[in-house]
């Protein structure tokens, strides 16, 4: 257990399953008092999973049925917070969905949706907590390597830049407070939602995405979602007390490399 986290409360978005459960059983496992935020009813196996998984550990796991996009919940979740057992030092703003849309595919609805949860989701929980955030305590928002380039997903892309823009702007607001705010941009990571079709791409043309990615990875593999936990912890903790305002990509690569390592590739050259 480490001590840092005795006696501290976080917050995970997203949390049943993926990267959501890997970030909270990290917190778990380092000895905080969890708020495990999602959607999925509290009946759903993936939280029975993550109850198992949490072992004797679960007794610091607070499950909570919340919609990111719902100020109200978030509201109630601070009335809570307010006279909860433990301070609040760490925010996992994780939550998102995917859409693998050009712009001219997506709809305004479909638009709407998705930067509901993947945008104002993460600023309605910086908006609402960091009231409640003690001095050296941080959040971290989940973008990806999609927020860091180009990408025909129209939506996902421009919830993942402006994520990253929502980052820089709290992270100036709260820093005299001694809170600091993160991104953390995931390339491909093993989790189902990568091989999820869709209206446009069928399981094959799924198939084909994950290929391409990993294909574009100069690591040749995607990250297991603990890995991605790994990252999120560091700049949660004190060793990253220095960092705030910065986009960390966990992508094996993918964002480093850019053109000329798939250039070096298909030349031979690496």
């Amino acid at each position: 257990m480490d001590p840092y986290w005795k006696g501290k409360a976080a917050v995970v978005t997203g949390a049943a399953r993926g990267q959501g459960a890997a970030e909270v059983l990290r917190l778990l496992r380092a000895g905080a008092v969890v708020h495990a935020l999602d959607v999925l009813p509290d009946g759903d196996g993936s939280w029975t999973a993550l109850r198992t998984a949490a072992g004797d550990d679960a007794d610091r796991l607070r499950v909570r049925i919340a919609d990111v996009s719902s100020e109200s919940d978030w509201l109630a979740l601070a009335q809570d917070l307010s006279h909860g057992e433990a301070p609040l030092f760490g925010l996992v703003n994780n939550a998102g969905v995917t859409l693998r849309k050009t712009v001219t595919e997506t709809t305004h609805s479909e638009w709407r949706r998705l930067l509901d949860i993947n945008l104002d989701g993460p600023f309605l929980a910086i908006r609402t907590l960091a009231a409640l955030m003690p001095a050296g305590a941080a959040i971290v928002n989940t973008s990806s390597t999609a927020g860091l380039t180009g990408y025909f997903s129209a939506a996902y892309t421009a919830s993942k830049w402006a994520l990253r823009g929502l980052t820089r702007a709290a992270s100036m607001e709260l820093a005299g407070r001694g809170i600091r705010v993160n991104t953390v941009c995931p390339g491909l990571v093993e989790t189902p939602m990568i091989m999820q079709p869709n209206a446009v791409h069928d399981a094959g043309r799924a198939r084909l995405f994950y290929e391409g990615n990993r294909d574009a990875t100069p690591l040749s593999r995607g990250a297991d979602a603990d890995e991605i936990a790994a990252a999120v912890m560091f700049l949660l903790g004190p060793e990253a007390s220095f960092i705030t305002g910065a986009d960390l990509p966990v992508d094996g690569g993918m964002t480093g490399g850019g053109i000329y390592w798939r250039i070096g590739k298909a030349t031979g050259n690496l």
